[in-house]
């Protein structure tokens, strides 16, 4: 591309994000990454990502261009001779994941990345990957990497569910790094023969203290345990997580938040406290609502850990979905979202989203996108503010733009709060860093009553099912029972040809230009 150092690609790409009145210019960086899972803005003015392959990568903001800074010489992708020899057969898990600045980066004397890739803890004939989180040393005198030492090491390995991200905070006078490992299990419901018998599936251990899976855990700077976690010489800071792959942090009120997938529901934000459980497998998403078998009866009847400092269940801050599980073992069917991270906003940059949980997802489903969405908070840091049919809370945003920006794996933004950096990791036809930078002057309404004037008719259908919408549409998707899809097409469709269809039952995704999405089911005879 031609001047790549004059900002960014060479088009902007206008993209107004009309959900009460945010406007936004989207633009990409012309950097190229190789699966990136973590974005953070540094106190250095530049972004900073970790990429397949054991490598951290530094990213100018303005121009893209894009320094590997280390390498990681002991990185390792598994083995075939880890594959699980049941069920679908998956590899072991492998890559590299979080990423984190010390707090005080800026200061050499702690100017250090933390970051996690898998390394094999075995031999060549008997491997054994596992993951390990690497301090390394940057001189900003040689803008290199001058020294790496392994500060945690035999974290563990599965099938899936890793978890994986790493945040670096300072709370009081004290630093700690926070790290999310997932139960590392095959999920029963989609599976159910995986495991023979069932106690075998490592998803049963999220309570136990004696394992790693299905916790977050805290370190010293050092690696070393606190002494104030609670349980003594153990690095569980809370347990009970299904697949926990986002760590937010609030500052000005030292809260610390999850962020967490489920499992066909009840995808999860939790406020994270000291020795409390929060449930899975047996409490998923809120308590009372009992959308589980035996979770009312797990919540009333719950005994307290003597063993653990702090004990107790706690209750998500918000809940996606939480309704009882489906039967469908179609997976664009199920209503999770699966969010991967996200960060809290507290700027004056964006009009009215100073206190929010910004959470990018993952998953382009029937009802689901891959998008943003932003939590307003209370004041005080550990509850919604109320949802009202002209502010809703939660609202999502760019999910108009899904098939550019594809699976969001991360959200940073710029120290001005006016430019937001996403990047993705499938998706779509590249890895990359989407921008989206705030323009007051785009700002539109937002139709409340969108929702209610999108209708298709008639079900069942023939050979042609007509739609009818107040807001122009940008284009529509047809779906079968098993998530595939059959149809596409763009531009202001009225009507869809269904003569090619057989009898059944079918989903169609309409999209507005106006970013709003509604997902309809017909029946073609």
């Amino acid at each position: 591309m031609k001047n790549k150092a004059l900002c960014f690609i060479s088009v902007f790409l206008i993209q107004i994000n009309w959900l009460f009145g945010q406007g936004f210019i989207r633009s990409e960086l012309p950097t190229a990454l190789n699966v990136p899972w973590e974005i953070t803005y540094g106190s250095d003015g530049f972004l900073w990502i970790s990429e397949l392959g054991g490598k951290v990568s530094r990213v100018d903001p303005t121009t893209g261009s894009k320094t590997v800074v280390y390498t990681a010489p002991d990185y390792f992708s598994g083995s075939p001779l880890e594959q699980y020899p049941f069920c679908h057969m998956p590899n072991i898990g492998f890559g590299t994941l979080g990423l984190a600045l010390h707090p005080d980066f800026n200061i050499p004397a702690t100017s250090y990345i933390y970051y996690v890739y898998s390394y094999n803890s075995g031999t060549i004939p008997s491997p054994a990957t596992k993951f390990k989180i690497v301090r390394l040393t940057w001189s900003a005198a040689t803008n290199s990497v001058i020294a790496n030492v392994d500060l945690v090491t035999l974290l563990p390995d599965g099938y899936d569910h890793y978890g994986g991200r790493l945040i670096a905070v300072k709370q009081n006078t004290s630093n700690y790094l926070y790290f999310t490992i997932g139960d590392n299990g095959i999920s029963e419901d989609n599976s159910p023969t995986c495991y023979n018998p069932p106690s075998l599936n490592p998803n049963n251990y999220t309570q136990d203290t004696g394992y790693k899976t299905g916790k977050i855990h805290r370190f010293n700077m050092d690696g070393t345990i606190p002494a104030d976690n609670p349980v003594t010489g153990n690095s569980l800071f809370t347990r009970g997580h299904r697949n926990p792959q986002g760590l937010i942090f609030n500052a000005g009120q030292n809260i610390l938040y999850d962020v967490e997938h489920g499992d066909r529901t009840d995808d999860e934000i939790n406020v994270l406290q000291s020795g409390k459980n929060y449930g899975w497998k047996f409490v998923r998403g809120y308590h009372a609502d009992n959308n589980y078998p035996g979770e009312a009866n797990y919540v009333s009847s719950y005994t307290l850990n003597p063993n653990i400092t702090g004990d107790g269940l706690k209750e998500a801050l918000y809940s996606w979905c939480a309704t009882p599980q489906p039967t469908t073992s179609v997976f664009g069917d199920w209503c999770t979202v699966a969010p991967s991270d996200g960060i809290f906003y507290n700027s004056n940059g964006i009009q009215g989203w100073a206190n929010s949980l910004l959470v990018v997802t993952l998953k382009d489903g029937i009802s689901t996108d891959m998008e943003m969405y932003r939590f307003k908070l209370n004041p005080d840091g550990i509850s919604l503010a109320p949802s009202t049919s002209l502010s809703p809370n939660p609202q999502k945003y760019f999910s108009a733009d899904q098939t550019l920006n594809g699976r969001l794996r991360d959200i940073t933004f710029s120290p001005d709060g006016k430019t937001i950096y996403l990047i993705n990791n499938g998706g779509t036809n590249a890895d990359k860093i989407t921008v989206y930078t705030y323009d007051p002057n785009a700002s539109l309404t937002y139709n409340t009553d969108e929702a209610e004037n999108i209708k298709i008719f008639p079900s069942p259908a023939d050979n042609a099912l007509n739609i009818s919408s107040k807001k122009e549409i940008e284009k529509i998707k047809v779906y079968n029972m098993l998530g595939s899809v059959l149809m596409e097409e763009k531009g202001n469709v009225s009507s869809i040809n269904t003569s090619n269809l057989g009898s059944g039952i079918y989903f169609i995704s309409i999209l507005t230009k106006t970013g709003y999405e509604k997902s309809l089911k017909f029946i073609k005879n």
